[in-house]
């Protein structure tokens, strides 16, 4: 079966290279070359590609709009993006925009016929760098979701807390509030279940370690 192409890339010394690369692939055909993204969407509509090989960095648009563009227009198609730039956030808007595969330019002439052979399966495909950098997100994001939300503590929690820390008794506490004794203690009660301290020792560490309070 053979695969139909687009080729995108505002660089024609980049589209020869990839032509004659390509033409040497009995399984691939080139339908066409763009060097605009608002080329590559005409063409796209025209010719009704297997795969588009998308640079990012075009002279109109992104390369990435415009793969958003063609991704909504004629959602069958997929996209390869094929460039020199591995910027996370590019990746990223990449992977958000519905691309099956992101390749560097200067690699082996193997690993892009092996990236579209393997896209055309269905499957994703990232080269090396860009695939450590996916995985390495991945894993902060992770790491982020696993940590436990800190409480937001409010003005007056806060300023009790430098109290406590600075070692105020109940009325020093209370008039520096302007509450009273008893509400003082409601209101360290209340502070010790938000953040989980169940001792004064403990409360004094808490506001040293999140900067509220100083030694």
């Amino acid at each position: 079966m053979s695969v139909k192409l687009l080729l995108v890339d505002d660089h024609p010394m980049m589209l020869h290279g990839l032509r004659e690369v390509l033409a040497r692939q009995p399984n691939l055909t080139l339908l066409g070359e763009a060097l605009t993204g608002a080329m590559a969407l005409k063409l796209t509509q025209e010719l009704k590609p297997d795969l588009v090989i998308m640079d990012v960095h075009l002279p109109d648009v992104s390369g990435i709009t415009a793969a958003r563009q063609i991704l909504d227009t004629c959602p069958s198609i997929k996209v390869l993006v094929f460039s020199s730039d591995a910027g996370h956030s590019l990746v990223n808007d990449a992977l958000q925009a519905g691309i099956c595969g992101y390749i560097l330019k200067g690699g082996a002439v193997d690993e892009l016929i092996g990236a579209i052979d393997i896209v055309m399966a269905g499957k994703l495909y990232f080269s090396p760098v860009v695939g450590a950098g996916v995985l390495e997100d991945y894993r902060e994001s992770l790491r982020k979701e696993s940590e436990p939300a800190k409480p937001r503590l409010s003005e007056r929690e806060k300023h009790l807390l430098r109290l406590i820390a600075e070692g105020r008794r109940n009325k020093e506490m209370a008039a520096s509030l302007k509450l009273s004794s008893n509400s003082v203690e409601t209101y360290r009660a209340r502070l010790m279940k938000k953040i989980n301290c169940p001792s004064t020792a403990e409360l004094v560490r808490y506001a040293i370690r999140e900067g509220i309070a100083t030694l």
